[in-house]
């Protein structure tokens, strides 16, 4: 220890020790419950990434002998990481960038035998790298790049962020590099270098190595004054992780990836002490300071942080910090925060004038006080005071003043985002195959935080069915749980994409603007936008469709023959992985699940659901096997042999060709008439009468037009999800796509079209011919036997 350091050590009365830190912050504010949590990296992040922290994508785990026996091999990818679930101090991890023959090739280039990795997942799981020397799970990890200059800065490896946050509020941050010194590991004990960081600024400041200060990074070089990228969402990140983990004193590892920005590694609820010397202050001192302090949220966290450990100071003159500011357009979409709901709205950016001018009627709408008002710009949460203005027949409905975009830069070359722009895809860059893994795997992620009908589900599904049973005038109150995700860090991951200018890139483009439908229809659930978003993400039916919907159930037999055999939902499962065993499907399985709407559903997760309680006839259980097995199971295992996960996923828009096909399935299978033929067709009336009508009109009209109680109820279930007054007129419309898609892939059929073209994958009709350009796709393997009998 250096003389300069060692004085302001041990003469520092601020400085926070680990007696001192054990009894009055860990024992006092970390429950045993939390630190449990946060000492299991796999329970860890799968529970945070369910709330919207961002993480690495999970590829397996071995926590056993026998586990490691049966391990795929071949399922993980050429480069990841190997992890200990319970480890410490970055021991046990493993980087594998690439294979060489039956061999591994290490971060460092050296080549490691597979004989010794098994050896060393061996050692993760006897306990070697645990906390407690106890046995462990070791996991594998998607390896994650760290963005320019980091990836020069950190020797071999990948540097992180460690944020200590206590009540909320960041109190102190440093950045560990890894050296040659320290074996490409960001460990400060073994020769890593930790750098302090400006909490207010996001500048870096003191350099050290060895508890000595240095002056500059072995290696790189000088790193003063540097600021680092995406900080206040780094700062948010760390105080929402210890919101979420209920840690009141937690040190929260972050590190930037240059695919997806701010990624969570774990939280420690035994923060080390070392972050007081890479940034020379007491940390004691600072976690007192904000004590007692009361924080509403994350968000007025790291404002306070801010506040409280110094002072933003803007630049007078372009500097390397200024690269690091978000770049915008001449036309930006904005969300605008008012007191009881949200709106989005287009923006136009105006240096030439200082305050922002918001239109009138949205400014009433919103209810704003004095004029003033919070708002989401790009990824960044904004508070201004905005006069009044008349923004009809203007492209924008807002004027953001030179005061509220100090943050920003814009490109007048760039576009509106996101709302109705053209497709642009980048001409200028140069996309290596990595760089399209990665975005592939990116767009897959951020669609699966969504779980879309998850988030629509009722969770009072078991009251309100008994108050409509007791009083059939009676409109159903719907409740809902919080959304599992932040919408505002979608938005930003799907800012940063860039697409190739190719046809892969054009289907990915288009997949990201349906995400982003898809986030704003559950932003906006029961909100009077609800429908709008709808209609934006599925469409509505049309007069057409509503006549040849109402045509067919007008033809619709009075009385069905009786099913002489009646299925239980247990002797349908058995059926199902009956049907799964058949088809070779490995990896699939059935579960019963009571909180369902439909009876039976094919899951993302390689899971076929099954409502407890349902019934079935022999031969609509035939029908549902065609339509979930033989449709949606079968396109998602062709679509995992695919080069590009997206097929696996589903292209943009691709629900009505894949549903439309579903049920074209299911009508080959059913010989007789069943009720369940006409349910496409009854779903588009009852989302044409909830578009205008309520719970009640929908349940009734579908009565008089001779459906049963069952799914008269289901039809304006689905209608009204979303909603939670359902004797508001609107409509969640999905459901019409059945009988959209139905009729689209019959005139496909009709018009010489080759059904085994929608099997390639989860497909859109619309998208065939791009789809068509696209190189390396195989053939789809499974197939429904109409299509393999043919060929036969």
């Amino acid at each position: 220890m250096s003389i300069v350091v060692k004085m302001w050590f041990f003469h520092n009365p601020g400085l926070l020790g680990i007696n001192a830190r054990n009894l009055k912050y860990i024992k006092a504010y970390n429950p045993k419950k939390a630190i449990k949590l946060a000492d299991s990296k796999l329970k860890s992040k799968s529970f945070l990434s369910a709330r919207g922290i961002p993480v690495a994508r999970l590829f397996g785990s071995i926590g056993s002998k026998a586990d490691l026996d049966k391990f795929d091999w071949e399922s993980l990818p050429a480069s990841f990481v190997v992890k200990p679930n319970a480890g410490y101090g970055g021991e046990g991890i493993l980087v594998i960038k690439g294979r060489k023959g039956k061999n591994w090739v290490k971060s460092t280039g050296k080549i490691m035998r597979h004989e010794e990795l098994i050896s060393h997942i061996n050692d993760i799981i006897d306990g070697r790298y645990s906390l407690a020397n106890i046995s462990d799970i070791a996991f594998f990890e998607q390896r994650l790049e760290a963005p320019t200059p980091f990836d020069k800065m950190s020797y071999k490896g990948l540097p992180d962020i460690r944020v200590v946050v206590h009540n909320l509020i960041p109190v102190m941050a440093m950045l560990r590099l890894s050296t040659e010194r320290s074996d490409g590991k960001a460990n400060v004990h073994a020769g890593g270098v930790a750098v302090g960081i400006d909490i207010a600024k996001g500048e870096l400041t003191h350099v050290t190595q060895f508890n000595k200060e240095i002056d500059s990074v072995p290696g790189y070089g000088e790193v003063k004054g540097f600021k680092m990228p995406h900080w206040e969402e780094i700062l948010l990140i760390a105080s929402r992780v210890q919101d979420i983990t209920n840690l009141g004193f937690a040190a929260v590892d972050i590190t930037l990836d240059k695919q997806m920005g701010p990624v969570f590694l774990e939280v420690n609820a035994r923060s080390g002490l070392a972050v007081q010397i890479a940034n020379m202050a007491p940390l004691r001192r600072r976690l007192e300071r904000v004590e007692g302090i009361k924080v509403s949220s994350p968000e007025k966290g790291v404002r306070i942080a801010q506040d409280i450990f110094g002072q933003k100071i803007e630049n007078k003159k372009p500097t390397k910090a200024s690269l690091n500011k978000i770049v915008i357009g001449r036309l930006e979409r904005v969300e605008l925060i008012g007191e009881k709901e949200t709106q989005k709205i287009i923006a136009q950016p105006d240096l030439l004038s200082e305050k922002s001018v918001l239109d009138r009627t949205i400014a009433e709408n919103l209810e704003l006080k004095d004029g003033h008002l919070k708002f989401n710009l790009a990824d960044k949460r904004l508070r201004t005071v905005v006069e009044l203005g008349d923004f009809a027949n203007l492209p924008y409905q807002m004027r953001i003043g030179s005061r509220d975009l100090r943050d920003f830069l814009i490109d007048p070359t760039k576009g509106p985002a996101n709302e109705g722009a053209p497709l642009t895809p980048h001409l200028a860059r140069t996309f290596t195959d990595e760089d399209l893994r990665k975005l592939d795997d990116e767009i897959y992620d951020i669609d699966a935080h969504l779980r879309l009908l998850s988030n629509l589900t009722h969770t009072n599904l078991d009251e309100e069915p008994q108050k409509f049973l007791e009083n059939p005038g009676y409109n159903p109150q719907f409740e809902y749980k919080p959304l599992s995700f932040d919408p505002n860090h979608l938005y930003a991951r799907l800012k940063r994409l860039e697409f190739p200018a190719t046809p892969m890139g054009i289907l990915w483009e288009k997949k990201a603007d349906e995400i982003r439908r898809k986030i704003e229809l559950l932003e906006a659930r029961d909100t009077r936008d609800f429908t709008r978003c709808s209609v934006a993400l599925y469409g509505t039916p049309d007069d057409t469709l509503i006549q040849l919907a109402k045509k067919e159930i007008r033809n619709m037999p009075t009385h069905f023959p009786e099913s002489t055999e009646r299925l239980t939902a247990s002797q349908a499962k058995k059926a199902f992985e009956e049907a799964i065993e058949n088809y070779g499907l490995k990896g699939w399985s059935v579960k019963l699940k009571a909180e369902m709407v439909a009876d039976a559903v094919a899951g993302k997760e390689n899971t076929v659901f099954i409502r407890e309680g349902a019934v079935f006839s022999r031969e609509r259980l035939a029908g549902t096997i065609a339509h979930e097995i033989e449709t949606h199971v079968f396109t998602a295992m062709n679509g995992s042999m695919q080069p590009w996960r997206l097929f696996q996923r589903g292209l943009a828009d691709y629900l009505a060709t894949e549903e439309g096909l579903a049920v074209y399935n299911q009508e080959k299978t059913e010989s007789s008439e069943t009720p369940k033929k006409y349910w496409p067709a009854s779903s588009v009336i009852g989302i044409h009468i909830a578009l205008t009508g309520s719970f009640v009109d929908v349940y009734n009209q579908l009565i008089t037009y001779g459906f049963d109680f069952n799914r008269a109820w289901k039809v304006a279930l689905k209608a009204k999800r979303g909603f939670g007054d359902t004797s508001k007129p609107g409509a969640f419309t999905k459901d019409f796509v059945y009988y959209k898609g139905y009729r689209m892939v019959k005139q496909f059929v009709k018009n010489g079209g080759n059904v085994k073209d929608l099997y390639i994958g989860k497909t859109n009709l619309a998208d065939l011919s791009i789809v068509k350009q696209v190189k390396g796709l195989k053939a789809p393997v499974f197939l429904p036997s109409y299509l393999t009998d043919k060929e036969s």
